[in-house]
Parts: C-alpha cells; structure tokens; sequence
C-alpha cells in the first residue's frame, strides 16, 4: 500500500508538472499574439505577470524575458527594456537577435545596449565578421530602373552568408544606427577612411564591395571583391554571370565562393546555399525598392514593395520577414 501511495503522488506531481508547463507555453503564446498584433502595453504587462511567476524553467525565462524586452521597447519603455535585456544576456550569454527583421524601436534599442555595455554574444568571439555594402549599378540594359537594385542584392548576400552559421554579418540596421551617428551613409562605406572608421567601431573585418550589371539576352553578371579594413587593401575579387530569373542562385554562388576564400568548412557552404531563395532580379528590385522606402520612413510604399517582391517570387523569406517587420510598425505608429 506505501509503495502504492508513493506511485500515486508521483504520478500527481507529474500531472502538476505537465499542466503547469502548459500553462506557461499558453501564457507564452499569448504574449506573442498580444506583440504580434499590435497590443505592446498589453504584451508588457503579461509578459511581466510571467516572469514575476515562481517556478519558471531557464528555458521558459529566457522567452518571458525575451518577449517582455521586445514588447518594452516597443511600448516607449525604453529603460525597462533595457533593464531586461541584462537579465536576459546574464542568463543567456549567447543571446542574439537579428536587427533587420526586428521592429526598429527593438532593434536599435538592442544595439545601443550592446553597444553601452559591451555585450557580444559568445559565439561571435571566433566567427569572421564580414559585411557587404551595397553594390552599384553598372547595367549596361535598363541601368535607370535598376538603379537601386543594388540594396537587395548585398542585402541577400549578407543573408547568405550569415546562414552558414560560421560567419558573423553584422545587420544593415547596426550599419545605420553607426552611420547616423557619425552623419554618414551606406553610400559612405566606398571611402576608405569612413569604411575604417565605421568598421572599428562596429568589428567588421572585411567588406565585401561590389557592381552588378544587367546585361542583353537577359543575363546579369555580379563582380564582387573582398577588402581587408585596416589595411584597405583588396583580398580577392570574384565575378559570376547568369540569368536574371537565376539572380538568387548567382548570389549564392559569389557568396559561396566568398566562404571558400575564407577556408570556411564544406559543410557550412552547403548549409548557407541550401537557403538561398530562388528569385529574380524583379524580385530583388522590388526588395531594394522596400528597403529604400523603409529607410526613408516610408512604411507604407517600402510594405507594397514588399508584397510585390513576394507576388513576383513568393519563396523570396528576406521580403517577408521585413513586410512583417514594416506591418508591425504601422501598427505601433498608429498607437
């Protein structure tokens, strides 16, 4: 009978478990819904109500924490915010979040944490750090309306290569958050003194520059070369051809060839390639054109663009993330 009584309260106790651990993940999940759909005070105050609950696993800590942060800084509690991204780095050393797909009140709020405490996730400390600026327009066909292509097409190399997992890239928002600062441009990065001073003060390494050129019969040939920072001087220069219908893959293939130049691992090249979007340079255009309007404040034409880079390749995950990104700050500006 004792031995029975003992199987019993342990079965009851494992019953307890279970629900109280699906009782969170439902809190969890309300939290994202409430952030997700514009509700950010709302979001705050359940996400505040979840940390405060005893008994929390590290695991489930870390998403309150996350979403609690997240929702903060959104809700123009910059200091909260800032408050629990340190109790979130202390309790996960490696935390990371990526910039370009974050809402921007988040983004630079996280950006200027790391940057006033000094934080750097773990896993950066032995990656090569390494950053694409935007390539010019040198298209022999329809140069004008390609103009601004070059935007999406760094942007998709600097996905690529951040998905090896090998390679740290830093965001294209941290590159603006630095050359506000210091009342510069992207555009800036091609001069060698602004692109040492920038690189110092964000730690990136090697700067990949490039031109892409659209050409007849259809075709696109993409140059890009890789530059030391502190020295300024070329490393390896790389240039592909193929069909603007094919852009993505021939991004794919520079950036590969990129992490090969760098002695990164077969098994990363592959990892990287294995998520390169099939898009086309419409596709690209389209992107640039969102990110342009994006950056210029203008969320509702950078949100059509967005959707009209999906409508034309709807694989394309770089235009999505970012129309959910803009999505989300039009709901927070009409607050």
């Amino acid at each position: 009978m004792r031995k029975l009584n003992i199987v019993m309260a342990f079965v009851m106790l494992l019953l307890l478990v279970v629900a109280a651990n699906a009782g969170v993940k439902e809190d969890l999940d309300k939290v994202s819904q409430l952030y997700r759909t514009g509700q950010f005070a709302d979001a705050v105050i359940k996400a505040s109500d979840l940390v405060a609950q005893p008994g929390l696993s590290t695991q489930d800590s870390i998403a309150a924490l996350t979403w609690l942060s997240k929702a903060a800084a959104v809700n123009n509690q910059e200091p909260v915010a800032v408050s629990y991204l340190g109790a979130l780095v202390k309790m996960d050393p490696n935390t990371s979040f990526n910039e370009d797909i974050e809402h921007k009140k988040f983004a630079r709020t996280w950006i200027k944490f790391c940057q006033d405490t000094g934080f750097k996730p773990g896993m950066r400390e032995k990656m090569i750090t390494v950053y694409a600026a935007d390539f010019s327009n040198g298209s022999i066909v329809d140069a004008e309306k390609y103009a601004s292509a070059g935007i999406g097409v760094a942007a998709m190399m600097n996905s690529t290569l951040t998905q090896s997992g090998v390679v740290y890239v830093p965001s294209r928002e941290k590159i603006n958050f630095i050359t506000d600062e210091l009342k510069m441009s992207q555009s800036d990065l091609a001069d060698e003194n602004t692109r040492l001073q920038v690189g110092k003060v964000v730690g990136v390494q090697n700067f990949v520059f490039g031109t892409f050129m659209k050409m007849e019969d259809n075709k696109v040939r993409i140059m890009a070369r890789i530059i030391d920072t502190e020295t300024s001087l070329p490393k390896k220069s790389f240039s592909l051809e193929g069909k603007e219908g094919k852009i993505g893959q021939l991004i794919g293939m520079v950036s590969d060839s990129i992490l090969t130049y760098f002695n990164v691992q077969a098994d990363a090249i592959k990892k990287a390639g294995a998520k390169v979007p099939d898009v086309s340079l419409a596709a690209v255009l389209a992107q640039s054109r969102g990110i342009a309007f994006e950056e210029k404040g203008d969320l509702e034409s950078a949100n059509k663009y967005y959707a009209e880079a999906l409508q034309i390749s709807p694989n394309f995950v770089m235009a999505s993330e970012r129309k959910q990104r803009v999505e989300l700050e039009i709901k927070s500006n009409s607050q």
